[in-house]
């Protein structure tokens, strides 16, 4: 799968109709253990927003016993001015998201306007922290439900407040028919009609708050979702997890939705204080940094046609900026001159030999070149200029050995070698999915990789949380085959199609 990308489906309160990435803002960076956070915003609002996510990070990790620990890899999250400031990193963002979840080959980050509905952050955070917790295949009624049920808590310095009754959801149970609940805990895709979707959501969301609210059935949630990650399905793995039948599951819901659906409020723990550094971008920054990410995709927008002149004016501003020339060279490299691009690249390393996305960038252009030649049927011109990516690849890893797209890189330079793939090529795609395991694309080419070794198990498990990704559409339907495949004995339930109502499948083109 080469991308997945999510979308809370809110209308964003700012509909500025500015062309995208135009506005002239003042960006700021906080740097914690946890998060990388980029706003336009003031220094205090940035430090508020910081240390508020910190406070939510504890919330939703303390009643699955998840490591409080730093993560290897921090979030990156975009927090912009308004519609335009989205469309600045995405310019055909759809017009009804209120903001966005990207995890794909190319990032991971979450962007959405900095005074938006701040519960599209908390939902989509929630699936990034129990897609780097919870590697194995998890539920769609459990993805969703989870998200949902803790959107919208309530974190301050003094008081948490979680599970508060979610009167949409309730009122959509009132209004729509019961979907049974053999269908809604076995539903993988998320296609079908609104109303259908709309009833999947919200009986999701009644039976995480019915299991999350009381300390037992919290734990018989965490035997359940053990099962369904070792590949019991979601069906047969109730019973023995909760000692009743699906059905007797379905009666106890329904009645905890007629009673009165308490939320939880205790005194928030004291939070450790968070090491964090604020710092101002360079004044290149103001004028061109939505494109420092919009430009890792091959993605299109409307000013396509100004968009390189546009660079290239603004890069001459500041020759020796590094963030000027990275832009510039992602903008060579998409739109313009691919040598032109190695040229800029090449003066970033000469500044800083260490570089880590220079050189993966610099790996980019010697993989693009081992492709022409094996199309041109010049293997020795092939192996030699993957050779070369790899040395790029090397140098990158030793500069930031945190990086997933390092990684994956390495393991597809490494395809085509005699004995591919050997003990180092599984360690490098393993160590890519332990980075990375909400990314589609790493998870399917390391299960590729693995299932090549003769590895079919780890093959197998690989795939699964790929099989029961409620937004993954084609590629979700494509991983069930390979699963069947790989399992003939197993069942493989195939759904396709695109998702509707809460949130939809779209990502910058790639």
């Amino acid at each position: 799968m080469s991308f997945r990308l999510r979308l809370a489906a809110l209308v964003s309160a700012s509909l500025i109709s500015a062309l995208p990435g135009w506005a002239h803002a003042e960006w700021r960076k906080a740097t914690t253990d946890r998060f990388i956070i980029y706003s336009e915003g003031s220094e205090a609002s940035l430090r508020e927003e910081a240390e508020r996510l910190h406070r939510f990070d504890r919330v939703i990790k303390a009643p699955f016993g998840l490591s409080m620990e730093a993560p290897s890899r921090p979030l990156t999250i975009f927090l912009t001015s308004g519609r335009s400031g989205m469309e600045a990193f995405w310019p055909n963002v759809p017009r009804n998201a209120g903001g966005y979840y990207s995890s794909t080959e190319h990032d991971i980050y979450a962007s959405l306007p900095r005074l938006g509905n701040e519960t599209i952050l908390l939902h989509e955070y929630v699936h990034h922290v129990m897609r780097q917790n919870f590697p194995g295949a998890t539920p769609a009624w459990f993805t969703e439900g989870v998200a949902d049920y803790y959107k919208t808590a309530r974190v301050d310095d003094r008081e948490t407040r979680v599970g508060y009754r979610d009167d949409v959801r309730v009122a959509t149970m009132n209004s729509l028919p019961w979907m049974p609940i053999e269908v809604m805990m076995t539903r993988r895709a998320l296609s079908a009609d609104r109303n259908r979707m709309a009833a999947f959501y919200a009986q999701s969301w009644l039976l995480t708050h019915y299991l999350l609210s009381d300390p037992q059935r919290l734990k018989q949630l965490e035997a359940y979702l053990r099962a369904v990650g070792e590949g019991v399905s979601s069906l047969d793995a109730v019973q023995p997890a909760f000692g009743i039948t699906p059905q007797q599951l379905e009666t106890e819901i329904r009645r905890y939705r007629a009673g009165t659906m308490q939320y939880a409020v205790y005194p928030t723990p004291p939070l450790p204080p968070v090491e964090m550094r604020i710092e101002t971008l360079p004044p290149p920054a103001d004028e061109l940094f939505p494109l420092y990410i919009r430009l890792n995709y091959p993605q299109r927008g409307p000013d396509d046609g100004q968009l390189l002149a546009r660079v290239r004016t603004q890069a001459a501003r500041w020759p020796d900026d590094r963030l000027a020339r990275m832009i510039l060279a992602k903008a060579e490299y998409q739109l313009g001159d691919k040598a032109a691009a190695e040229t800029v690249l090449t003066a970033v390393l000469t500044t800083d030999p260490a570089d880590a996305e220079a050189l993966r960038w610099m790996a980019r252009l010697r993989m693009d070149a081992a492709n022409a030649a094996a199309d041109a049927h010049d293997l020795e011109g092939r192996d030699r200029f993957q050779r070369q990516a790899r040395a790029f690849l090397g140098r990158a890893m030793n500069a930031d050995p945190n990086d997933y797209r390092t990684y994956l890189a390495l393991g597809r330079s490494r395809r085509t070698a005699a004995g591919y793939p050997d003990d180092n090529d599984l360690a490098t795609w393993a160590l890519a999915v332990q980075l990375a395991p909400q990314v589609g694309a790493v998870r399917w080419e390391a299960a590729e990789a693995f299932s090549r070794a003769g590895r079919t198990e780890e093959a197998a498990a690989l795939l699964l949380a790929l099989a029961n990704d409620p937004h993954g559409g084609p590629a979700a339907a494509r991983a069930r085959q390979r699963l069947q495949q790989l399992r003939p004995d197993n069942e493989a339930a195939e759904e396709t199609g695109a998702a509707e109502g809460g949130d939809a499948e779209d990502v910058p083109p790639a």
